[in-house]
């Protein structure tokens, strides 16, 4: 009997994480990239057009202020998210780490304290934001037909932060794990609920009650309850590595030296997030000051910017995991071909994406502003700037990614932190006497030509090479 004959009797699950373990190893670095990528681009751009359908409904039932409330409100929770998906984010490269050094109980240690951070953290975040939702709300100046409509928005956007924040971390652990397909299924739940639910609370169709712009929030909070509950049915039916057992629950009970792990190498992520949704608040606080016309067209451009920055995102969280598990298992002759390969794999999907909605021309802006007239001509204008910016971001995001596999979190932050607050903010502030609006548009593909000219030197010449491993104190029993 050969000594890998055991291999076989694991659990499905397991064989295909060792299999994917492999594959990101051993396999071709752009096709695994692709293959990797494909479903959580799949389910970023799925999520994208939920997120779009609501935009839609809520546009058309109670009008553009509507569509201003809905994106103003979403700010916050993006940064909200933000601040604390940093944790998740290093949870999935330690994991990655870990898996490639061939280390699994403390695959389990990360999990059951990544579980524990995100239910904690998403629970008094989102106490806070409900309580606090008109505060936060006044101080981006929203216009007054709009306020009223966000506060009810972010309030109940709230309320979903624990199954968010905890689903949104199982996806983050899933893919340092190899396996993209499993939040691509399970994220599908969230998403057909989503689009079934949103017009339904918001019309109160089918004897629903009539919830109005509410109704679309809390669509999402039973949307991802019931996701949540389905993939954590799935890890334990499968005897997923993930899946904590009962021999295996003390890791739920936080580990201090392991969260402050986490949190010191999630903090510049999360830190990130602040600073560049702060800089985001002063732009549409400018924004806002343009009047009504230009807050909703900013607000149906922006739509569309998802679309076309996705297929960077994918890719770069592709590049992290493969590059997190090599450097673990001490392959780092496949980085630079990772790190070049996959941001021409990136910059070549959003020059498509780009190409595509330059091509459909008013259409897509169209389903946001029903009505037209100056809203659709400022939206037109708006995305005729800053549409091919985002091909930039691509590089900055890959070789982010990169960096951030070897626990290089800081340098990424500072980039942004520079291309946001010495760059963009500075020039729409200051050119905006001179250009009007414009100054506000051109200052977004000013600071992502900045940030990838910043990170391809930062990688290039940086010492992010010489750091240790996120997971060496924990492996060595010093966390």
């Amino acid at each position: 009997m050969s000594s890998e004959e055991p291999v076989i009797d694991l659990p499905p699950a397991t064989q295909r994480s060792q299999v994917n373990e492999r594959r990101l190893i051993d396999g071709p670095v752009a096709s695994t990239l692709v293959r990797f990528g494909m479903p959580l681009l799949a389910t970023n751009t799925l999520m994208a057009l939920s997120g779009s359908w609501g935009a839609v409904w809520t546009s058309h039932a109670l009008g553009p202020n509507a569509l201003t409330a809905v994106v103003n409100a979403n700010l916050f929770m993006w940064m909200l998210t933000g601040s604390v998906m940093g944790v998740g984010s290093a949870a999935g490269i330690a994991i990655g780490q870990a898996l490639g050094h061939g280390d699994h109980d403390v695959v389990k240690r990360l999990t059951g304290n990544s579980i524990t951070f995100a239910l904690g953290t998403s629970l008094l975040a989102g106490v806070l934001g409900f309580v606090f939702a008109p505060n936060l709300l006044d101080l981006i100046h929203l216009p007054p037909a709009a306020r009223d409509m966000a506060i009810d928005y972010l309030r109940f956007t709230c309320v979903s932060m624990p199954p968010v924040f905890t689903f949104s971390f199982l996806m983050m652990m899933l893919r340092g794990v190899g396996d993209a397909r499993t939040p691509f299924r399970f994220s599908l739940i969230a998403i057909g609920l989503g689009l079934f639910l949103t017009p339904t609370l918001l019309l109160g169709s089918f004897g629903f009650p009539k919830l109005g712009i509410a109704g679309v929030a809390i669509g999402g909070v039973i949307a991802y309850s019931a996701a949540l509950l389905a993939l954590v049915g799935y890890l334990y039916g499968r005897r997923h590595p993930l899946a904590l057992r009962r021999e295996d629950l003390h890791h739920f009970k936080p580990d201090l030296a392991l969260l402050r792990m986490l949190v010191t190498k999630g903090a510049p992520m999360a830190a990130e997030n602040i600073i560049v949704q702060g800089a985001y608040f002063v732009l549409l606080s400018l924004v806002n000051a343009q009047g009504a016309a230009t807050a909703s067209a900013y607000a149906a451009a922006a739509q569309l910017w998802g679309y076309v920055q996705m297929p960077s995102g994918a890719i770069a969280q592709s590049m992290s995991a493969m590059a997190a598990i090599c450097i673990g298992a001490g392959r780092w002759d496949r980085i630079g071909k990772i790190a070049w390969q996959g941001c021409l794999v990136a910059v070549g999907f959003t020059l498509l994406a780009a190409v595509i909605v330059y091509g459909l021309g008013d259409l897509p802006l169209k389903l946001f502003l029903p009505d037209g007239g100056d809203s659709l001509r400022i939206a037109r204008d708006i995305n005729e700037i800053v549409l091919w910016g985002w091909i930039f971001l691509a590089v900055t995001n890959g070789l982010s990614a990169m960096v951030r596999a070897n626990s290089a979190m800081l340098a990424p932050t500072l980039i942004y932190a520079t291309t946001m607050w010495i760059m963009r903010v500075p020039f729409a502030l200051t050119l905006l006497p001179v250009l009007g609006a414009a100054a506000i548009w051109w200052s977004f593909p000013l600071g992502t030509v900045g940030s990838a000219m910043l990170a391809l030197i930062y990688f290039r010449w940086g010492g992010w090479r010489k750091n240790k491993l996120m997971v060496a104190a924990v492996i060595s029993g010093k966390a």
